[in-house]
């Protein structure tokens, strides 16, 4: 997938989206190619980076994953994390939805799904992941 619509109907049809609607999502994956220009995506998806809390977060994230590389646009700024670096990946269910968690030797990433299939997510990173 290397367009926009592209990514944001694979969030759509899978209910990775963070019930984001069709014009907002095509613009978040819009600056999102914009960042990362000349990539094609296996698997997208849209949540909340570095969530801690609703007033500690970078706000709605538009993520995609090619090859080991999990890509990410928050309102604050992209990231790239390889996944093959990554010690540990797991989610948890929370009231306010799915929650992932994915350790680095450097820092912890907190990702919030909402009420998204966390297992679908979790089964992608992990894939990426694997060596």
């Amino acid at each position: 997938m290397n367009t926009a619509s592209e990514l944001y109907q694979f969030t759509k049809k899978y209910g990775i989206n963070y019930n984001t609607n069709e014009e907002k999502g095509i613009l978040l994956f819009n600056s999102f190619l914009q960042s990362f220009p000349k990539t094609t995506f296996t698997f997208s998806f849209i949540g909340f980076h570095k969530y801690e809390s609703i007033k500690k977060q970078e706000g709605l994230t538009a993520y995609g994953i090619s090859g080991n590389i999990l890509y990410a646009l928050s309102k604050q700024k992209a990231y790239k994390y390889n996944l093959y670096q990554c010690k540990e990946i797991s989610g948890k269910k929370k009231l306010n939805g799915i929650r992932l968690s994915l350790v680095f030797d450097s820092e912890t990433i907190n990702i919030n799904l909402g009420f998204a299939d966390g297992n679908l997510v979790l089964s992608a990173l992990k894939k990426a992941g694997k060596k």
